[in-house]
């Protein structure tokens, strides 16, 4: 049997099976961070730069 023919044979064989039964999608948006922590990740938030005041007249330097 050819590379060809097997894959016909594979193709069919997926198309009379029944697909598998898919897990819903009913998760809280943080269940992901949930995990991981218990897994003994440890996420920090990240810290913003402060903001800077508006400097007026600064050009910008070339």
């Amino acid at each position: 049997m050819g590379r060809k023919a097997k894959l016909k044979k594979i193709r069919r064989e997926a198309d009379s099976q029944p697909p598998s039964p898919k897990p819903e999608a009913n998760f809280e948006p943080t269940q992901f961070v949930e995990q991981l922590k218990t897994q003994g990740y440890q996420l920090r938030q990240s810290q913003r730069s402060p903001e800077l005041p508006e400097q007026k007249g600064a050009e910008p330097y070339l």
